[in-house]
């Protein structure tokens, strides 16, 4: 059974304690949104698929990012260029924001903000491939299950690229004249 604890004049702390479950509690700007809340995590409880939130909800991108650099980065071969890329993501707005509070919206607003800014097609994706493997990390790795990947949610920049068509070019040429 939930309950809502009023804390100041705009602030309502909802907890829902049941039996083989641990207590869960969440603070809304009004009675009706945290009984909403509590009528939301009581049915996920009630049909067995309730995954806590809390962890994600109260790690921000910049945190994920520091435990990411920490202890994903060393182990791979590019650490270097990835502890770049990671910095560059840690001045961005979007880094003060919890994890699960980011949406594939915000990334494609971030995507089009870069492709704007005159960034090529391949640097956007290896910028948002990284977020989206920070996302699986976390969910898979850091105890926090009911996470979802934005990052799956939006559009790539395509890939196509001058090299590509150039050396395909080479390859037709060489061909009709051997």
């Amino acid at each position: 059974m939930g309950s809502v604890r009023k804390r100041g004049p705009y602030q309502y702390q909802a907890r829902v304690a049941r039996k083989g479950w641990a207590p869960q509690t969440s603070t809304h700007i009004s009675d009706e949104a945290a009984r909403a809340w509590i009528r939301s995590i009581e049915g996920e409880m009630d049909r067995g698929i309730f995954l806590s939130r809390g962890e994600a909800e109260r790690t921000t991108l910049n945190e994920a990012l520091d435990r990411y650099l920490a202890e994903v980065t060393p182990t791979k071969k590019g650490k270097v260029q990835e502890t770049t890329l990671i910095n560059r993501w840690k001045v961005d707005p979007l880094a003060s924001r919890f994890l699960a509070s980011l949406r594939g919206s915000d990334f494609a607003a971030y995507r089009d903000k870069r492709k704007a800014a005159g960034r090529s097609s391949n640097t956007i994706r290896i910028e948002l491939a990284l977020i989206g493997h920070l996302f699986e990390t976390a969910r898979c790795e850091w105890k926090m299950e009911a996470l979802a990947n934005p990052i799956r949610n939006i559009r790539k920049p395509s890939t196509h690229s001058a090299r590509r068509s150039m050396a395909s070019s080479v390859t037709s040429t060489t061909l009709q004249t051997v």
